[in-house]
């Protein structure tokens, strides 16, 4: 595919989250009469599915603490059921199965489903938990586990096969995906710091907006853009630690609900 000389929206990453971005802003351009999907392009530095996508574990799931993704991870779900051929989706649900240190948060999580009409079941204490597998299992054999959350949406989707019926979603609405096209660097008009072109190793394509979904990757485009190196963080006591490395802020594993500054440099 020849490099484009000039292109509206320009989205650099050819995973889940650069190709899904590119399907959704096809549709809605066609749904707003403000053209299609020729108007974006997608650039990866070696192929679709290449990068974390590929290789991701592809649960399908709406469990997660953190109660303000709790409607986008419904969203989500109904997404992947929209076309469960194409995105290699198996609609099979997904349990949480937790000891009693766990109990709490587990419920609470059902609780926030139950607000928003997502459909799961809370199972609360050992004897009951322990038959509500065995009638699932036959051969169930498990101890301690005291609280069941079983959700009756989400599943798992085949990694890669699925992030290819994604890119197969995007290029039926005229996007256009160009691999083995590394990202180099970034020019701005104007000495501004608005992005009007991207610099390839293929050459340079002009742009009018940039969207950036390179996951894990990002902290290379971060560096590119130039953008800082250490951030403040403010502790639960008021107390803003200073300076530390940017990168050592973001590494926070999922389920980290506090961050003392003083252990992450």
């Amino acid at each position: 595919m020849a490099l484009p000389e000039k292109i509206e929206y320009l989205i650099i990453g050819a995973g889940i989250h650069g190709l899904s971005t590119a399907w959704h802003l096809a549709m809605k351009l066609k749904e707003k009469g403000k053209g299609d999907g020729s108007k974006i392009i997608v650039v990866d530095k070696n192929g679709i599915a290449s990068g974390a996508s590929g290789v991701a574990c592809g649960v399908v799931r709406n469990n997660y603490f953190q109660p303000a993704m709790r409607e986008l991870m419904a969203h989500s779900v109904e997404v992947w059921e929209s076309d469960p051929e194409a995105f290699h989706y198996h609609p099979v649900g997904y349990m949480q199965i937790s000891p009693k240190v766990m109990e709490e948060d587990v419920a609470s999580i059902h609780e926030q489903q139950e607000a928003i009409g997502y459909e799961s079941t809370f199972i609360h204490g050992e004897k009951k938990s322990f038959d509500y597998m065995k009638n699932i299992f036959d051969d169930w054999q498990a101890k301690g586990v005291t609280s069941i959350l079983h959700e009756k949406k989400g599943g798992y989707a085949n990694n890669t096969s699925s992030i290819y019926g994604l890119a197969k979603k995007a290029e039926n609405e005229g996007v256009r995906i160009l691999t083995g096209t590394t990202v180099k660097g970034f020019k701005s008009a104007n000495g501004s710091g608005a992005i009007n072109a991207v610099e390839t190793d293929k050459g340079v394509i002009k742009c009018d907006q940039v969207i950036v979904g390179v996951g894990p990757w990002l902290r290379d485009i971060w560096n590119m853009l130039e953008l800082p190196k250490t951030i403040s963080i403010k502790d639960e006591n008021g107390k803003t630690g200073k300076d530390f490395p940017m990168w050592e802020y973001w590494f926070l594993t999922e389920g980290v609900l506090r961050l003392n500054p003083t252990t992450q440099r």
